[in-house]
């Protein structure tokens, strides 16, 4: 019956080890890297990645209202819809059109993680009636209406997305991981290939007596275990109960 000193050492022998190989090394060192990278990489993308937008808020026709005679009197100004441009009405002197836009850019990829709302800006589209020294006071004409909306802004107000940082973060890892991966994995291909050859060389030579190490004809030296030639160990020596 055999000892269990015996068993163990039969265990440990025929037990075949997980062990990481230098690529395995390098790719957990390039997850610890890329988890610090990622956090850089959103901030930069802040000011390499930007898109812009512009929105019409509101539309304010100008004209001055015709009396009984055809002349004009007072300039007024009105709020419009967008299929109202081209219509014409009666009795009124149109003089401008002031559009009221909003400029809007959102920063980061691939979420935007910084938001920018500038100020607002007024559009002014003079028709053939007004001439350039009235764009003035069409500009004030219109504010009196726009004023009383509240959507008139006069700073820009910028906001961060907490939330888009953290899965901004998180994406920037796992595509900087996958690229080491696919990166490496050419490089594992090759030395498993090369590992693999090796392996059955060498058992080639085992079997023929030959050193596995120089391949030298050790027939006569396998008493000795070693080879002559290289000083390798010829075979592994069993273990003796």
């Amino acid at each position: 019956m055999r000892s269990p000193l015996a068993i163990l050492r039969e265990i440990q022998r025929n037990s075949r080890r997980v062990e990481r190989n230098r690529f395995d090394r390098v790719q957990g060192a390039g997850f610890v890297l890329f988890a610090f990278l990622a956090p850089f990489l959103v901030w930069k993308m802040q000011s390499w990645h930007a898109t812009e937008s512009s929105e019409v808020l509101m539309i304010v026709r100008v004209y001055e209202a015709l009396d009984g005679q055809g002349r004009g009197g007072k300039m007024v100004a009105t709020e419009i819809k967008a299929s109202e441009r081209s219509s014409s009405w009666k009795a009124s002197l149109p003089l401008a059109d002031v559009d009221l836009v909003q400029r809007s850019q959102w920063r980061g990829w691939p979420l935007s993680t910084l938001h920018t709302d500038f100020a607002t800006e007024l559009a002014v589209t003079r028709m053939a009636t007004c001439p350039a020294a009235r764009e003035g006071e069409v500009r004030d004409t219109a504010m009196q209406v726009i004023g009383r909306t509240g959507k008139f802004v006069g700073t820009d107000q910028t906001r961060s997305h907490v939330a888009a940082w953290v899965f901004s973060s998180g994406a920037w890892w796992i595509m900087l991981s996958f690229a080491l991966a696919v990166l490496l994995a050419p490089m594992r291909l090759g030395w498993w290939l090369y590992r693999r050859t090796r392996t059955v060389v060498r058992q080639s030579r085992i079997d023929r007596c030959h050193c596995p190490n120089c391949g030298y004809n050790a027939k006569h030296s396998i008493l000795r275990g070693r080879c002559p030639e290289c000083g390798s160990e010829l075979y592994e020596r069993p273990d003796v109960y």
